[in-house]
């Protein structure tokens, strides 16, 4: 468990992913943090292709590998260090998010 606030619901850290291609790198989201507390709402906006969809796939751990590669970052929901779990844990915790 991490050292977060008993109402922090989602708190992403330094988030990065990057996309390996033969063209070279694409640095699609770079040090991306927020935290969402319990009961709040939060809308995800900004101009097209700016990087919102690769950061919340990147919580959820659905970057396709290869090309995608999450770098760096730490995602915790309800405290829980989502980015150290394996797959069959990530999945009873996003069973609890639907």
């Amino acid at each position: 468990m991490s050292n977060q606030s008993v109402s922090t619901l989602l708190d992403v850290q330094n988030l990065v992913t990057r996309f390996y291609t033969e063209d070279g790198t694409v640095y699609a989201v770079n040090d991306v943090s927020f935290s969402l507390d319990s009961g709040e709402s939060m809308a995800i906006v900004g101009e097209s292709a700016c990087g919102k969809s690769v950061s919340m796939l990147s919580i959820l751990r659905l970057i396709p590998t290869p090309p995608g590669r999450i770098e760096a970052g730490k995602v915790f929901f309800k405290g829980r260090d989502l980015f150290s779990l394996s797959q069959s844990p990530k999945s009873e915790t996003s069973a609890e998010v639907k």
